[in-house]
């Protein structure tokens, strides 16, 4: 079954046009007012058993010969194009033929000049661009597609590219574009389009790394951080790896986070502590007020909190203000202010000095 709606409307309708006029030329014209009759042969003729055979005979293939052209056409069959130019130059030579004789000189002029308008467009650089074959860009099971969308805010059309498994609704098989690469969606493991040079995000399983810039009000200085989210953050951009990096696990959330290569962990001290009857038993400090990295149900990755060894005290949306709040706990309590890093270990510890009394 032919598919008229994937031929550009120029070759549709100059294919529509050609049929019609060989139809015409040879059925009508010819038959009727044309070389059959000029010679003696009238239709009464065709009673004659021998003449009619030959002429349903040759009839039966010119219409053969006008289907196989049509199907090559849409099929975009190079051997199609050059055919007609052969089956018009061919159709010509009879208007010639017809001139010579003096033969209805001025319809045989008009008829000649359309085979040669034919013949022109036929080798035109518009249609050999048509029966071009694409060499059709695959990978895998997945085959690349295009078609154009129609962009409604700013009135343009694009030409998207896609990949599918079976043929789609809408969209031409077509060859690789000049500055792409193929890229895999990690969760789907579907192919996609992207631009040669292109950055490509370190993942690790679902989670993607990311970066952003933050200010160290402490020391006035920015530095980058980085930081693993399964969904796209409030801020920050998707990053390759930085060397001299790799991934850690954290045990108690079991996120992933970046540390550098051949660090090992840093063992937490444990104070000891005497208890009757000579036994020896370990107690953590009590005079730390630490702002930790603490994500909960149901609340974005980055919320902190404050809490001390027992309790925790209160929830923030952002560091500044979990710092804000343990500064105010820590001069309660004289007690040291730890900072959770994003690499889940602790540091810019500082104790908060008391105003002094009058």
């Amino acid at each position: 079954m032919f598919k008229y709606k994937d031929m550009p409307p120029g070759i549709l309708i100059f294919l529509f046009l050609f049929v019609i006029f060989e139809i015409y030329y040879f059925f009508i014209d010819f038959l009727f007012f044309g070389l059959y009759p000029f010679y003696g042969y009238i239709i009464e003729s065709l009673q004659n058993i021998w003449y009619l055979v030959i002429v349903l005979v040759l009839y039966a293939l010119f219409v053969y010969v006008l289907y196989r052209i049509t199907q090559g056409f849409v099929l975009r069959e190079d051997w199609a194009r050059k055919f007609a130019i052969v089956f018009s130059a061919w159709g010509s030579l009879w208007t010639v033929w017809a001139m010579l004789i003096g033969n209805r000189v001025s319809e045989n002029l008009v008829l000649f000049a359309v085979y040669v308008a034919i013949i022109v467009y036929l080798m035109s650089s518009y249609v050999k661009e048509y029966f071009t074959k694409v060499e059709v860009f695959t990978y895998g099971p997945y085959t690349l597609y295009t078609r154009k969308v129609h962009l409604i805010h700013s009135d343009r059309v694009i030409d998207i590219y896609f990949f599918s498994k079976h043929k789609p609704k809408s969209g031409t098989p077509c060859a690789m574009p000049e500055g792409y690469e193929v890229g895999v969606n990690s969760k789907t493991g579907m192919p996609y389009l992207q631009k040669i040079g292109k950055v490509k995000p370190f993942k690790y399983g679902d989670y993607t790394l990311y970066t952003r810039k933050i200010e160290l009000k402490n020391v006035g200085r920015e530095i980058d951080i980085y930081f693993f989210s399964a969904h796209k953050p409030k801020s920050g951009k998707p990053c390759p790896k930085p060397e001299g990096y790799e991934v850690g696990i954290n045990p108690r959330t079991k996120m992933p986070y970046l540390k550098k290569k051949g660090k090992k962990p840093v063992k937490k001290v444990e104070e000891k502590t005497s208890e009757p009857k000579g036994e020896i038993t370990y107690k953590k400090p009590s005079n730390v007020i630490y702002v930790v990295n603490r994500p909960q149900p149901g609340q974005v990755k980055g919320d902190w909190a404050v809490r001390s060894h027992g309790k925790i005290f209160s929830h923030h949306r952002t560091q500044e203000n979990a710092i804000k709040q343990a500064k105010k706990i820590a001069k309660q309590r004289d007690a040291t202010v730890l900072i959770q890093g994003i690499d889940g270990k602790f540091r810019d510890g500082f104790k908060p000095r008391k105003k002094p009394s009058k």
